[in-house]
């Protein structure tokens, strides 16, 4: 018997079919991640070069024949990375949150009668709300329910 070696290679041995694939999904994935960083790198500068030159972006990309989807898409990609990096760069709040104390409205109503007809006037800082006899009661309503959703304190 003879032995052979571990720095000899064997001749007729066949590799595994799946080892080219395997290779070749490397070498692919390789050539999109360089594919990517150019991509970004030219985005990167084309951007800043649509900042600097004051123009708005539509403007800019008419000018440089660049189709527009792109630049808002590339756009948007770059800054949500830029967001996420320095979200994960930012040093961690260790705080515990707090209740706030809100401070209270005051509401003052006055009638005021005079030879003038009936008229009702509540305030609550902001909104001044001025009503009297002829004011429909539609209307009343609607504008009472849109500064109850507006201002949640009134």
């Amino acid at each position: 018997m003879t032995k052979i070696s571990h720095t000899k290679k064997l001749k007729n041995v066949k590799k595994p079919f799946w080892s080219k694939i395997v290779w070749e999904v490397f070498v692919l994935t390789q050539i999109q991640q360089l594919k990517q960083q150019h991509s970004l790198a030219y985005w990167k500068q084309t951007i800043l070069a649509q900042q600097n030159s004051g123009l708005t972006a539509a403007e800019y990309c008419r000018q440089q024949n660049i189709k527009y989807n792109a630049f808002y898409y590339w756009q948007r990609k770059i800054r949500e990375d830029f967001a996420a990096s320095a979200l994960q760069m930012a040093p961690k709040d260790e705080r515990v949150p707090e209740f706030a104390t809100l401070a209270t409205a005051t509401v003052t109503a006055t009638v005021q009668t005079a030879t003038l007809p009936s008229m009702l006037k509540l305030s609550c800082d902001p909104v001044s709300l001025e009503v009297n006899e002829q004011t429909s009661s539609k209307l009343l309503a609607r504008t009472l329910a849109c500064i109850k959703d507006v201002f949640s304190v009134c």
